[in-house]
C-alpha cells in the first residue's frame, strides 16, 4: 500500500542521481560488449510511446504519440501506420498533447500553434489568427460534447512574465475564440481541463512567480471571465502540478500530480482546490494516471512502481500489475497502457480487467509503414521519404511478415547473437498485427534469444532518456475517452 501514512514511516525508493549514472554506464558497457548500438529515433531519443488518444465514438481508432511520430490504427490495433512529425508540425524533443474531436478531427498542441487534421492524419494545418505561432501548452476535449475543446497558450514577455490565455472551440476545431480574461503575468500554465459536469468550470495548473514560485490551480466558474487562485501544498517550480482528471460527476473533485525528483505524488481535492490531500507517493516517475469513465476507480503507474488501483471513494491503493506504465488511457472499451517493449513485452497494451493483465496491442517493430493517403497529401509527400530511417530504428516488419531493412533496428537486432528472427505467426500473422492473445502480463517474460540480451541493455540505456523526456506531457495520459488518454 502506498498510502501517505505508510510513506511517512519508510524511505522512498527510486534511484538516486549516482545510481542512475551507474545504470547508464552499465547499459553502455553491456551494449559495447554485445557489439550493438542502441536504437534511436530520428531526433536521437529512445523509441517509446508516451500518450494514447481514443476516438470518442469509434473505439477501433487509436492514436499513439511516440518519440518517433504518431502511430495510428483504424481497426482496433490489427494494423498500425506511421504519421511523421514534420507533417504535423513538430520535431526534436517536443511531445505535443493530442486529442480526437467528435467528427474525427485530430488536434495537436505544439510550440508553433494548434495543428489539426480533418482527414485522419493525412493533411495538417495550423489554426490561423492569434493562435498562429502561439505555444499551445495543453489542450483538452470536452467529455460530454467532444465537438468542443479548450486549450491554453503562453508567450514569454520577458522578466519572468507570460501572456497566458484560454481558448475554446465548439465546432470541431473549425474556429477558435479567446475565452475570458488573460491570466496574471507571473503565472506559468502547465495543464488545462474543463469539468465534464459543469462546462463553466475551468481549471488550469501551473506556478506563480517569485519569491516562492508557488504551484497552484487557477479556477474559473464563468468560462474564464474571472479566475481564482488556490495554492497547492508542497508544489513549486521544482515540483510542478499537473491536472490528472476531474471527476465526471463532481466538478469539485480534481486529481493533481506533483512532478518531483526522484519521486512524484498524487493529490486530490474534493472542494474545488481549496484543500488537498496526498493519496499516493511513488517510488519513481509517476507517468501513468487514469480515472475510470464513471469516476469510480483510480489507477496510477510508473516504471519503478508498476500499476496501483484504488476506489475513488477510499483512495486506498493496492498494486495490481508490475507493468511499468508510461501512460494510461481508460475508455468505455478498455484500459490502454504505454509499456517498455523489452520489460513489459509491449509498446501499447490493452487490459480488460482494470489493469491486472495486458495483451500486446502494438510491438516496437509493429508499424506497417506510413499512413496510407492520397499521393497529393502532405503525409504522402513528407512521410514516405522519411520512413526508411524510422523503419531501421524500430526494426519494422512489413505486413507480409518479412523483416524490413538490413539492420540497426531493435527488431533486426533481435535476431542477432545466433537467434533467428521470430516467426511472423507469433506476432499475430505479421510484425504489424495484434500480438498473441494474453501476450503480456505483470510477469511477462523477457523476449527470447538475442532479444533478451539486447532488451536488458536497451531498457537500461533508454531509462535515462525516457524518465524525464516528457514529464510535462505524460501527465496528460489519463483524462477520459474524449481526451485521448484518460
Amino acid at each position: 500500500m502506498h498510502t501517505i501514512a505508510e510513506e511517512t514511516h519508510r524511505p522512498r525508493g527510486g534511484p538516486s542521481a549516482p545510481r542512475r549514472g551507474r545504470l547508464a554506464l552499465s547499459a553502455a558497457a553491456l551494449l559495447a560488449a554485445l557489439g550493438l548500438a542502441a536504437p534511436a529515433s530520428a531526433n536521437g531519443r529512445f523509441p517509446a510511446a508516451g500518450l494514447i488518444a481514443s476516438h470518442p465514438s469509434d473505439p477501433s481508432r487509436l492514436l499513439v504519440r511516440a518519440t518517433y511520430g504518431l502511430l495510428s490504427t483504424r481497426d482496433g490495433g490489427e494494423e498500425w501506420r506511421w504519421i511523421c512529425e514534420p507533417v504535423v508540425g513538430f520535431g526534436g524533443n517536443e511531445d505535443p498533447m493530442i486529442a480526437f474531436l467528435a467528427d474525427g478531427t485530430i488536434i495537436a498542441g505544439i510550440f508553433d500553434g494548434l495543428s489539426a487534421s480533418k482527414n485522419g492524419g493525412c493533411d495538417w494545418s495550423f489554426a490561423p489568427g492569434e493562435l498562429s505561432g502561439s505555444y499551445v501548452i495543453d489542450l483538452s476535449a470536452d467529455r460530454e460534447d467532444p465537438s468542443r475543446a479548450v486549450l491554453v497558450t503562453s508567450s514569454g514577455l520577458g522578466a519572468g512574465r507570460f501572456l497566458t490565455q484560454l481558448w475554446e472551440t465548439s465546432d470541431n476545431a473549425d474556429s477558435w475564440t479567446k475565452s475570458g480574461a488573460d491570466l496574471p503575468e507571473d503565472f506559468l500554465a502547465q495543464t488545462v481541463d474543463a469539468a465534464p459536469s459543469n462546462r463553466d468550470r475551468i481549471y488550469l495548473s501551473g506556478r506563480f512567480g517569485g519569491p516562492d514560485y508557488a504551484g497552484a490551480l487557477a479556477r474559473s466558474d464563468d468560462r474564464g471571465a474571472t479566475w481564482e487562485r488556490f495554492d497547492i501544498p508542497g508544489s513549486d517550480d521544482k515540483r510542478l502540478p499537473y491536472i490528472g482528471a476531474i471527476d465526471p460527476a463532481d466538478p469539485d473533485t480534481i486529481y493533481v500530480r506533483l512532478d518531483g525528483d526522484p519521486s512524484d505524488a498524487l493529490l486530490v481535492s474534493r472542494d474545488g482546490g481549496q484543500s488537498f490531500a496526498t493519496v499516493f507517493e511513488s517510488q519513481g516517475d509517476l507517468l501513468g494516471f487514469a480515472l475510470s469513465p464513471d469516476g469510480a476507480t483510480v489507477l496510477v503507474g510508473g516504471p519503478q512502481d508498476g500499476i496501483w488501483r484504488a476506489a475513488a471513494s477510499s483512495l486506498e491503493f493496492t498494486q495490481v500489475s508490475g507493468v511499468g506504465a508510461r501512460c494510461l488511457t481508460w475508455t468505455d472499451a478498455a484500459l490502454f497502457a504505454c509499456g517498455d517493449e523489452f520489460v513489459d513485452g509491449f509498446t501499447v497494451g490493452r487490459s480488460l480487467d482494470e489493469g491486472a493483465s495486458f495483451e500486446a496491442l502494438l510491438h516496437l517493430d509493429g508499424l506497417c509503414g506510413p499512413i496510407e493517403c492520397a499521393p497529393e497529401s502532405g503525409a504522402a509527400s513528407t512521410c514516405t521519404d522519411l520512413w526508411g530511417a524510422t523503419e531501421l530504428t524500430i526494426g519494422s516488419r512489413q505486413c507480409g511478415g518479412a523483416v524490413s531493412g538490413s539492420g540497426g533496428g531493435a527488431g533486426a537486432a533481435a535476431g542477432s547473437g545466433g537467434s533467428s528472427p521470430e516467426p511472423a505467426e507469433e506476432a499475430g500473422g505479421c510484425g504489424c498485427k495484434l500480438g498473441a492473445p494474453g501476450a503480456a502480463s505483470a510477469d511477462a517474460a523477457a523476449p527470447p534469444g538475442g532479444r533478451r540480451a539486447i532488451g536488458l541493455a536497451l531498457s537500461a540505456a533508454g531509462a535515462l532518456a525516457l524518465a524525464r523526456r516528457s514529464r510535462a506531457r505524460a501527465r496528460s495520459s489519463a483524462r477520459g475517452p474524449a481526451k485521448g488518454a484518460r
